[in-house]
């Protein structure tokens, strides 16, 4: 979100993935809704022209499908499992959309590492947690937990 904010979307809605995180951080980083992933009937509504998947689970690409706009870009982040996927290509098919894969970073790493230096990338609502690499157990503990937590960070 801080990333589409940053780069001058006008829209953003997020459907994060339970209730809790609802609330926690979406408007603190740019989020102009959000409406929950389990309601496939407001997100097949917003039709929007570019969506970003990033669960790497076929609900979510099955989602973000019905989600975009017609002609629109679903643009798969999240990593699905090898094999077979059920999910609604005819539709995407008919509606023309274009999926597109983005698989690691290459050359954006330089441009995300400069925009955090001079503030103008804002993450911080996403870091809840930062720990000494010393208590790294305990960290993992609490990042484990995502009704409590969302980044959790080491100290180094």
């Amino acid at each position: 979100m801080a990333v589409l904010k940053r780069a001058g979307a006008s829209e953003i809605t997020m459907p994060p993935t339970c209730t809790a995180c609802r609330s926690r951080t979406p408007g603190k980083l740019g989020a102009t809704g959000t409406l929950l992933a389990t309601q496939a009937d407001e997100i097949a509504s917003v039709q929007a022209d570019v969506v970003v998947e990033s669960s790497g689970n076929y609900r979510g690409l099955t989602s973000a499908i019905r989600g975009a706009a017609r002609g629109g870009r679903v643009v798969m982040v999240g990593l699905l499992p090898s094999g077979e996927q059920p999910v609604p290509i005819s539709l995407a098919i008919t509606r023309e959309l274009e999926l597109v894969g983005a698989f690691r970073f290459n050359d954006e790493i330089d441009q995300v590492i400069a925009a955090l230096a001079d503030g103008s990338l804002y993450v911080e609502p996403v870091v809840t947690h930062e720990f000494a690499v010393a208590d790294a157990l305990q960290a993992f503990s609490v990042a484990r937990d995502s009704a409590t937590s969302s980044k959790v960070l080491l100290r180094f």
